[in-house]
């Protein structure tokens, strides 16, 4: 459609259509605009009229009572067809309107002025208008009825962004209406107290309906009250994770994880039941132990075998050569028996470690000190063909280790790193120190609390791992290295040590760029001690004014202790176990000075049987011994002397010694 004076017509039509202005009640800020015309021209009509294709409506009026006229006779018709204001001083003598119904008839229009009303896009949709039935000789205020149009355009273009906004606001309801209806996760509002003031249908599926906002409070559902999260905490905009147990509306238990972000003095969760997951992990954990348990049964099969072939093969041989009276050949298979006994101690401790549950005696560790005074164990384990580099960062906290433990961890991971290097070129080996802050993220990940840790890196420039083989490292028995070349304990053993002692381990390793394997080790408040004081020999106890008690439910492993301590000429009373040495302790008078006992037996374990000895006589001594150095051997150690089996019978003697001085 074409008109003359409007280059795109059903452009504008289709402009004016889009802003919804038609056909539309009054509106305030249209009222007041011709008001502010009609005062400004002094004229009794006032007018905002909009230019449809076969009519003008007026979208606000004031001095008319028409809501709308015919398009052809409309004076604002001619106003959109320019860009200045449209004046016309006398209708009647202007051929346009000479013979306008609207002039020659009712309202009587005699001076008209129109600013035409533009979109941003240049359309003009309709005009700001004054009339008069005067005819005007001049209208001064042309400008300002120009700015009053633009005015008015500056209205529509707001009301327009203003629908537009409302639908977007409208959609966005409609859409979060639906997730919250639709979502298997579980949302709520609650305030701080953790009264649950609304909750759509997936929590109310898990915990019950909701008949009335406040009529639930979360830590009614929860498994352990304690694990309340601290609301009022967290800060004003904020969100936290949050991860705990439920009992749900069935009374079975739920693992949910929230988001919770405070706004005000309100709580808004979005949670997500983790049961079924958490389910999957540990049966997945389980499996992953079991396949670990057969390759760990299968190692210990195989390496305990190797050694007893040892022990027993050269004990035959002994005895044989006894009856010839070979003693050198006797006594360098004694000594073989010996050292397969001691490797097979050695596999044990490595098993411990793996298992988490050796013995440590943590204390207060200068790190930078220990490794540099350790560089000529570590070239010693190395080979010459690789440059080995030590670095420290100034002042390295410290941590409570076992020094020991902590010496071989780097020495196995030393030796891994130099087989990963054997043969290469340019081959060096790097043991560094640094401070660092796990953050409470991390430490997740990694199962510790957040804070200050050590890290202490051993890298090398090896052939580094695959991905699977990686996943693999801390497997017990699980090795790459050829046949009689490891045991594969060596990297669970390191694992298994820093766990016990508070940290973690990580690798960083790719196939062709070397392997740096990191011990993250919590920082002590503690301060690092001194050398350990030289110890003075002890004295020497007589043995025949002492009695001793031995108790063990083992009768080969008794037999030995007790012909150990006669042959040192000690008096020896026997029992089999904890009940029949409490018989036999209630016989003696005076009682025994010491009582030497196992700590896994039936009946009466030896800590139990430590704690009624001593309740019967406090001055008595008691000396445990275990093969079993778990986490209660170790809580209970520092209240009773521990001797750790394997033991020789010179540190079993010692130990006497050292109860009976005391």
């Amino acid at each position: 459609m074409t008109i003359a004076g409007v280059p795109d017509e059903a452009a504008r039509l289709a402009a004016l259509r889009d802003l919804g202005l038609l056909d539309t009640g009054p509106e305030s800020g249209f009222d007041d605009l011709v008001e502010v015309a009609r005062v400004l021209a002094g004229t009794p009509v006032a007018l905002v009229s909009l230019i449809d294709a076969e009519r003008q409506w007026f979208k606000a009026r004031v001095g008319l009572d028409a809501a709308e006229t015919p398009r052809s006779v409309a004076f604002c018709d001619h106003a959109i067809r320019g860009h200045d204001v449209l004046v016309v001083p006398d209708a009647t003598r202007d051929p346009r309107f000479a013979n306008n119904p609207l002039v020659t008839g009712d309202p009587f229009i005699r001076f008209y002025a129109g600013a035409p009303i533009r979109t941003p896009e240049g359309h003009a949709i309709g005009t700001v208008c004054v009339i008069d039935t005067a005819p005007r000789d001049r209208f001064d205020q042309a400008p300002a009825l120009a700015a009053l149009a633009r005015q008015a355009a500056a209205l529509i273009e707001f009301r327009r962004m203003a629908r537009i906004d409302a639908a977007v606001r409208a959609d966005v309801l409609r859409d979060h209406d639906r997730l919250w209806t639709l979502t298997h996760d579980l949302m709520l509002v609650c305030d701080l107290d953790g009264t649950v003031m609304s909750a759509n249908p997936a929590w109310q599926a898990v915990f019950g309906p909701l008949f009335a906002p406040g009529a639930m409070e979360m830590r009614d559902f929860l498994v352990d009250p304690s694990a309340r999260p601290r609301l009022r905490e967290i800060p004003n905009g904020g969100a936290v994770p949050f991860t705990t147990d439920y009992y749900g509306a069935d009374r079975a238990i739920r693992s949910i994880s929230w988001t919770l972000r405070r706004e005000g003095e309100l709580i808004y969760a979005i949670g997500r039941d983790d049961t079924a997951l958490r389910i999957a992990e540990a049966d997945l954990l389980q499996a992953q132990k079991m396949e670990s348990l057969g390759q760990l049964t299968g190692g210990i099969a195989h390496d305990f075998n190797n050694l007893l072939t040892i022990i027993v093969g050269n004990l035959d041989i002994a005895g044989r050569r006894l009856k010839t009276g070979d003693v050198p050949r006797v006594e360098r298979a004694l000594a073989e028996a010996g050292e397969g006994a001691n490797r097979a101690a050695t596999l044990t401790q490595r098993l411990l470690a793996f298992a988490r549950r050796q013995r440590l005696a943590p204390r207060a560790v200068d790190l930078a000190g220990l490794i540099a005074d350790m560089r000529p164990l570590v070239e010693h384990a190395a080979s010459e063909a690789i440059a080995i580099e030590m670095f420290s960062e100034a002042g390295v906290w410290p941590v409570e280790i076992d020094v020991n433990q902590l010496e071989n961890a780097i020495l196995n991971l030393v030796v891994n790193a130099r087989d990963a290097m054997a043969g290469g070129d340019l081959a060096t080996l790097l043991i560094g120190l640094g401070n660092l802050v796990v953050d409470a993220a991390e430490a997740g990940r990694h199962g510790v609390p957040p804070g200050d840790f050590v890290r202490l890196t051993v890298a090398d420039t090896g052939t580094g791992m695959t991905e699977e083989v990686r996943a693999r490292a801390f497997e017990p028995f699980f090795t790459t290295k050829g046949v009689g070349r490891g045991t594969g304990l060596g990297l669970s053993q390191v694992h298994g040590f820093v766990r016990q002692s508070g940290g973690f381990v990580t690798i960083d390793t790719r196939p062709g760029e070397g392997t740096g394997v990191h011990l993250w080790l919590p920082r002590t408040a503690s301060e690092p001690a001194g050398a350990p004081p030289v110890r003075e020999p002890a004295i020497e106890a007589n043995p025949r004014a002492a009695c001793v008690m031995v108790v063990e439910d083992n009768d080969a492993l008794r037999e030995l202790v007790v012909e150990t301590l006669r042959d040192a000429g000690y008096k020896v009373i026997e029992a089999h176990d904890g009940r029949s040495a409490l018989t036999l302790f209630a016989r003696q008078s005076p009682p025994p000075d010491i009582v030497v006992s196992d700590v896994m037996m039936p009946r009466l374990d030896g800590f139990a049987l430590a704690d009624e000895l001593l309740a019967r006589a406090p001055a008595t001594r008691v000396l445990l011994m275990s093969g079993y150095a778990g986490a209660d051997t170790s809580e209970r150690a520092g209240r009773e002397p521990l001797l750790v089996k394997p033991f020789t019978p010179d540190a079993l003697l010692e130990r006497v010694r050292a109860l009976l001085i005391v």
